[in-house]
């Protein structure tokens, strides 16, 4: 019962934190000797979407090998239990020369209700932007976008490259939180997020993982699963990088 009260707590703050977590966010039990097979399993929600990769080749943005791309399955909607998520993007052009980045989120009208500009480092990569305290807190049962843009030509915003993804937010059902509280490693936690359609919960927490044990195969093999799940497998060795943050 103190952990169900506890998991409520930091939900309605709007602020995800794992049961038995500790200050990293991560559970802190010893990986399970089997593999868990983190395969995500998204909610039947709207459209697919088209634009979770960008297009140099619409731009002057110098050519890449592979795409911008957002972190993200190509089910319209992708679910969260945070207030203030985090968001992952594949960003394949270089931080040399320096480069501004910029995160947007829309509200269901489409109203721009948060703007942050950050300079590009660390890339080739995977960055993360996590939704600052600055930033409207995600409200439950209301849909958002969000829109990730790199500057290809500083003086001409119009040749950026960008993604977009949308997300809700939703209640964590009883169900979910009984099968939280049997969760005995983080990977099993991980995979109670990917089987109820919690995608940010589920990207988040196995890239915590993959950073602090870079080296564990184990970890390795899960993420390499998560993103082949969703079609991505081609940027599951790409480096995570320690942009961006205002």
């Amino acid at each position: 019962m103190k952990h169900l009260n506890l998991f409520l707590l930091f939900v309605l703050a709007g602020i995800l934190i794992p049961l038995n977590s500790t200050k990293s966010g991560v559970a802190q039990h010893p990986l399970s000797a089997q593999q868990v097979a983190v395969e995500f399993q998204p909610p039947d929600r709207g459209e697919p979407n088209e634009d979770r990769q960008g297009s140099s080749s619409r731009t002057n943005c110098p050519a890449v090998s592979k795409p911008l791309t957002a972190l993200v399955p190509k089910s319209n909607i992708v679910l969260t239990l945070s207030g203030y998520p985090t968001f992952m993007i594949y960003v394949p052009y270089s931080s040399n020369p320096p480069r501004e980045v910029e995160f947007v989120l829309l509200d269901e009208e489409d109203n721009k209700i948060f703007q942050q500009k950050m300079p590009l480092t660390g890339t080739p990569g995977i960055v993360k932007f996590k939704l600052p305290p600055s930033a409207p807190m995600l409200e439950v049962g209301k849909q958002y976008r969000w829109r990730f843009f790199y500057q290809c030509n500083p003086r001409l915003r119009a040749e950026d490259d960008g993604v977009e993804g949308a997300i809700a937010r939703i209640n964590p059902s009883e169900n979910l939180i009984r099968q939280l509280e049997k969760a005995n490693t983080p990977l099993e936690q991980i995979q109670v997020y990917a089987q109820n359609g919690l995608w940010y919960e589920t990207l988040t927490l196995l890239a915590g993982l993959r950073q602090e044990k870079p080296q564990d195969p184990k970890i390795l093999q899960e993420w390499k699963e998560l993103l082949n799940s969703i079609g991505l497998e081609s940027l599951a060795d790409e480096p995570l990088s320690s942009c961006c943050q205002p």
